[in-house]
C-alpha cells in the first residue's frame, strides 16, 4: 500500500494494518462487492511491509484476523475483479 494509507500522510511507511482499515471502511461503505485488489507494485515507493505479489497473503492473513470469511477474501483478492472483468468484455 502507498505511504498515503497511513493515518499519519507524512508517513513512508506502508502497513498491512492500513490496508486493512481501508478495505473495512470500503465494505461498510459500498459493500465487500466493491473492493478487489491488484498486484501493481511499480512506482510505489517507501518502507512496504508487502515488497511484491508474493507476499499478499500477509494481507489476506490480516483480513482473516478481522473476521472476514473465506468467501469474502476470496472476492477481495480475485472473483471481484474477475466478474467486472467479465461484465465489462
Amino acid at each position: 500500500a502507498p505511504a498515503f494509507l497511513a493515518e499519519d500522510i507524512t508517513s513512508k511507511d506502508s502497513l498491512v494494518s492500513d490496508m486493512v482499515r481501508h478495505i473495512k471502511h470500503f465494505v461498510k461503505v459500498g459493500g465487500i462487492e466493491c473492493v478487489g485488489m491488484g498486484s501493481d507494485f511499480d512506482g510505489i515507493g517507501g518502507n512496504l511491509e508487502v515488497k511484491d505479489a508474493s507476499m499478499m497473503q500477509m494481507i489476506f492473513e490480516a483480513l482473516r484476523k478481522e473476521g472476514f470469511s473465506e468467501d469474502q477474501i476470496e472476492k477481495i483478492a480475485y472473483t471481484n475483479v474477475l466478474r467486472v472483468i467479465k461484465e465489462t468484455l
